[in-house]
């Protein structure tokens, strides 16, 4: 009878392991990531249909009342984020300018010890 001795694994194997554990971690995380920025698209897009066809109601029932229609931002085509914004001049020699608006994803908040007090007094809680 032989016994088989096991020898303990090498140090390259170990640091091929490691490797390979932390690269399909690291990929894993950016799949999920992924996959949440594109869910985030698809509510927007969602939201957008609803609100523009929200809009389109009122539209139509200010029409007859002779109020003046809410102006709807078209998105740029293959950009839902992007918003094409156009201003003319009423003067004859300025050209009608255009350039692409993007969306901000967040908005600093005012911290809640500093709007406890009203925003006319001068010092802080």
């Amino acid at each position: 009878r032989k016994m088989e001795i096991t020898t303990p694994p090498t140090s390259k194997c170990i640091m091929y392991w490691k490797r390979k554990v932390k690269s399909e971690y690291m990929r894993l995380r950016q799949l999920k990531r992924f996959q949440a920025n594109m869910g985030a698209k698809a509510l927007f897009v969602a939201n957008f249909a609803k609100v523009h066809e929200k809009t389109q109601i009122l539209n139509e029932d200010w029409k007859k009342l002779r109020v003046q229609p809410v102006q709807l931002m078209k998105p740029v085509s293959g950009h839902p984020f992007l918003k094409q914004c156009t201003v003319e001049s009423i003067f004859p020699g300025f050209s009608s300018q255009t350039l692409y608006m993007r969306t901000l994803n967040t908005v600093a908040l005012v911290p809640i010890m500093y709007s406890w007090s009203p925003l006319q007094q001068n010092f802080m809680v």
